[in-house]
């Protein structure tokens, strides 16, 4: 990937697709509510791949230097806890944002992400995401709220430890996979 720092294990294959549209971003309803020239420079500055099945997007502590919107296919999050077992935060669907927690300001990504099923995705630039936003903050608000009860309400924290995720509370995030 151009300029991308690839994780551990690297992609197989990412395929580069046609480039992004205003009309894919509008796919997300954050970014839907940007004015047109907006969504217009963030759509000449992103990038459409294909990427297979099993490989991954990122891994826990990489950079955050995009956010991906998912066109097609599925995208698995999960997160390593101090234990060293994975704990799955969410499968992610067509339409959703990943990545997008480094709007929190995290140094390294939160998550590790790899692709369920063969997907297609948009990929943008934090740094444009970023600048963006900050010409755009009745939305960044938004997306940053977002982003954030998402991740408590599934029981994870970006400013404290992995929390008991296996509580009750957030029986979708108690799932956990062989660590690998």
């Amino acid at each position: 990937m151009s300029g991308t720092k690839t994780s551990t294990r690297t992609l197989n294959r990412v395929e580069r697709l046609a480039g992004a549209s205003p009309s894919l971003l509008r796919g997300d309803a954050r970014l839907a509510r940007l004015p047109d020239a907006e969504l217009e420079r963030v759509a000449r500055g992103s990038e459409c791949q294909l990427i297979p099945a099993g490989n991954v997007v990122f891994t826990q502590d990489d950079g955050n230097d995009a956010v991906y919107l998912l066109l097609d296919g599925a995208i698995r999050l999960e997160r390593r806890g101090p234990n060293g077992q994975m704990y799955k935060h969410r499968i992610a669907g067509p339409n959703a944002s990943f990545g997008d927690d480094a709007l929190l300001g995290a140094p390294g990504r939160y998550f590790s992400a790899s692709t369920e099923s063969a997907s297609i995705v948009i990929r943008t630039p934090m740094l444009l995401i970023r600048e963006v936003l900050a010409a755009n903050p009745e939305i960044a608000q938004a997306w940053i709220h977002a982003v954030s009860t998402d991740l408590e309400r599934r029981g994870h924290s970006m400013t404290r430890p992995l929390l008991d995720i296996t509580s009750p509370a957030f029986p979708d995030a108690a799932e956990t996979v062989p660590a690998g």
